[in-house]
């Protein structure tokens, strides 16, 4: 007999039912009781964010350039910190003397097959008054490597080690040649890292319309996409082997701290390189011959075929760019909590931002700097009414974050034992918006915690829940580097965390659980002079109704996290993930005709797998324990000696490659991609032995 169909309007109503029951449950970690004040706590805090608060922050922050280290930044940092105190938190600047740099001369002449002036500013735009800023002239990298030279040109599509690979084929050599590269695909440091490799003499990147422009829509004040004479600026720098303060690698750069020179920092690169707009760069592409480009995917966006070169296009490029010492300033304030167990209240809830920009820093971050300023003033008013979190949050608002995540990384290296001990988790929103569809990076142990969160939220467009559009949507992550790996669920999509902010120390370093979250949209400014004011009201967040939105979205899940009863931490979803890892390395390590015994590692992700969600059953002592399992948790997946050929970077199961992706259990992956038996083996032991620490840990108070 056929089971009986359901009408639409009854599978409707069961949706409904299922929907209410799971609004009427208590959020994860929290007992009925304890809810009850959770949901009262929430409903104040979703009260409070304005959106016509948040433009006018917004316009305050970004005013004018701040780039690190200039007084630009040094006024910003004085503003939030201002902000922070007048919200009612205890507030600090928090100051380091770091290796940073600036350009002094930045000069590009194609001096072959004709003569052309490049290195172009942006455009003024009569919409935008910001655009005609004269300081903001010169493109160029941070830390790039000043020097003069005359050479021929050859287009490297990306500048991926493939591209190279595919040039090798054709009979190209680089050596010696100054290469073009496109943006995306990979970010600039690690483009930078194959040219050196490759032997090229100079890097230029260039922002392609195909990418950022016009092929994908409007071009700004039109649309969100870049204009042609838009270029990216950035710093190039080897962050993937160890970021922060170059001259102070895995040690804060504190006073009296040592600092090596210059000459042997692993992460400073040693060729000279420099974006350019696509304005500039179709001289280039146009005056290049040699083979027409190899497949479709190495054609860009200008209305012209590409060849690759070498030559007849030939370049001049003299750069002087100096490296200094100057002063960065971290703003940290904190809400102590008001937990009557001290070791409770002394735990860290870490909400994380930087506050520098390269130019206005419309999305990048003062979007996030907003949110978070406008989560500040929500957090004391509660704070003021009796609303105190149990557990302590902590705003780190960080400093020289687009240098190499500076000012995170000194702070979290200064306080490495203190936040190891005390650290649940941290929340790092470098940009709260560009468009209106949620995007996150996340460890998988957060992702149903954010699916509750996200549920929570309503959307400023009245289309229902966050979750809701979330779902719906395509869950792009235009911006982030993050990828997905792991289970696949009906759920939206999670990315995992690669690196290129300022969760980065936290998390690789340390072994605290984060997350990394933003409204996406479509973005083809950033970096540029038109990352602005002006953008976001007519382009990214029109009303800023997301960055209040973003406001109350961070505070739910920084206070479900302050207040759970028991951590919100799901390990199962963790071991699912493991198991897909492992099955993929073990695939990489037959192709490669490696034989390699990942059984150990696999029975170990298997048990966690198996673990049920944290309870909130029991008594004090019970939660008491559950919780300290599951702060450790996290860091059982570190090990003290890091990664091969990188010990920065602790963590086993993720860490950034050089194109700022997450790549999966790196320790074993890389030795397989090495053909190294006994790497893998030794590294498999590794993984092995930590995720059997951290299933014992759970297990344990699982009462298994």
């Amino acid at each position: 007999m056929k089971p009986a169909r359901l009408t639409a309007a009854a599978l409707s109503l069961l949706l409904a039912v299922a929907a209410r029951a799971a609004s009427d449950a208590p959020p994860l970690g929290f007992t009925v009781s304890s809810a009850v004040r959770q949901r009262e706590v929430e409903a104040a805090l979703l009260a409070l964010p304005s959106a016509a608060r948040c433009e006018a922050q917004h316009a305050a922050l970004t005013r004018a350039p701040h780039v690190a280290g200039t007084e630009g930044s040094s006024r910003v940092a004085e503003e939030v910190a201002s902000r922070m105190g007048e919200a009612g938190l205890e507030t600090e600047v928090v100051s380091y003397d770091v290796l940073l740099s600036s350009p002094r001369r930045v000069e590009v002449e194609l001096v072959a097959p004709r003569p052309a002036r490049l290195a172009r500013p942006e455009a003024a735009l009569p919409e935008d008054p910001g655009s005609r800023e004269a300081s903001l002239a010169l493109p160029w990298h941070a830390y790039a490597q000043s020097g003069e030279l005359t050479a021929d040109v050859v287009y490297v599509s990306h500048g991926r080690a493939e591209d190279y690979d595919t040039l090798a084929r054709l009979g190209i050599d680089v050596r010696g040649k100054i290469a073009l590269a496109r943006y995306f695909g990979g970010y600039r440091g690690g483009k930078s890292l194959e040219a050196e490799r490759r032997g090229v003499a100079a890097l230029i990147t260039y922002s392609d319309p195909a990418d950022d422009g016009y092929v994908q829509g409007d071009v700004y004040p039109k649309g969100p996409w870049g204009p042609e004479s838009h270029f990216q600026r950035g710093a190039n720098v080897y962050d993937f082997i160890v970021p922060g303060d170059p001259l102070t690698p895995g040690w804060a750069s504190v006073a009296g701290a040592r600092r090596i020179p210059e000459s042997e920092s692993t992460v400073l690169p040693k060729i000279p390189s420099l974006p350019l707009s696509f304005q500039d760069a179709r001289e280039i592409l146009q005056a290049l011959g040699g083979s027409v480009r190899p497949e479709l995917s190495w054609q860009g966006g200008g209305p012209f075929t590409y060849h690759l070169g070498p030559g007849p296009a030939r370049l001049h490029v003299a750069l002087d760019i100096p490296r200094e010492v100057r002063t960065i300033r971290n703003v940290i304030a904190r809400l102590p909590g008001a937990d009557p167990d001290p070791a409770v209240a002394s735990q860290v809830v870490l909400l994380s931002n930087h506050h520098d920009a390269w130019t206005y820093g419309g999305v990048d971050p003062s979007s996030g700097t907003t949110s978070a300023l406008e989560l500040a003033r929500a957090l004391g008013a509660l704070a003021r009414r009796g609303m105190r979190p149990r557990r302590t949050i902590v705003f780190g608002i960080w400093d020289a974050e687009e240098f190499t995540l500076t000012g995170s990384t000194e702070w979290g290296e200064e306080h490495a034992e203190e936040l190891s001990a005390k650290a649940v988790a941290c929340l790092n929103v470098d940009a709260s918006t560009s468009g209106d569809r949620f995007s996150i990076s996340a460890v998988p142990s957060l992702r149903g915690f954010f699916y509750e969160v996200a549920r929570r939220i309503p959307d400023p467009k009245g289309r229902g829940s966050v979750y809701d559009v979330w779902r719906a949507g395509d869950s792009s992550n235009i911006r982030g580097y993050g990828v997905v790996a792991g289970e696949t669920t009906a759920e939206p999509r999670v990315a995992i965390l690669g690196s290129g902010s300022d969760y980065t120390v936290f998390f690789n370093h340390l072994g605290v659980p984060s997350a990394d979250f933003l409204f996406d949209g479509p973005y083809g400014v950033y970096h540029s002079i038109y990352d602005s004011h002006e953008w976001m009201r007519r382009q990214g967040d029109p009303g800023f109704q997301y960055h209040a939105a973003m406001a109350g979205l961070w505070g739910v899940a920084a206070l479900r996290l302050a207040n759970a009863d028991v951590l919100p931490f799901d390990y199962s979803a963790y071991g699912r993930d493991l198991v897909v890892y492992l099955d993929d390395v073990e695939a990489l390590a037959r192709r490669g005709g490696l034989v390699v015994d990942l059984g150990p590692a696999r029975h170990q992700a298997r048990r966690l797998a198996a673990l049920a969600l944290p309870g909130t059953d029991g008594g004090a002592d019970d939660r008491r324990r559950r919780n300290e399992a599951l702060l450790r948790a996290e860091r059982d997946l570190t090990r003290a000696e890091g990664l091969p050929g990188r010990p920065w970077f602790r963590h086993l199961v993720y860490a950034p490659l050089p194109s700022y992706a997450a790549e999966t259990l790196p320790g074993v992956r890389e030795a397989v991609l090495a053909k190294d038996s006994a790497r893998v083996s030794a590294e498999a032991g590794h993984l092995a032995q930590a995720l059997r620490q951290a299933a014992d840990r759970l297990e344990a108070v699982a009462g298994r």
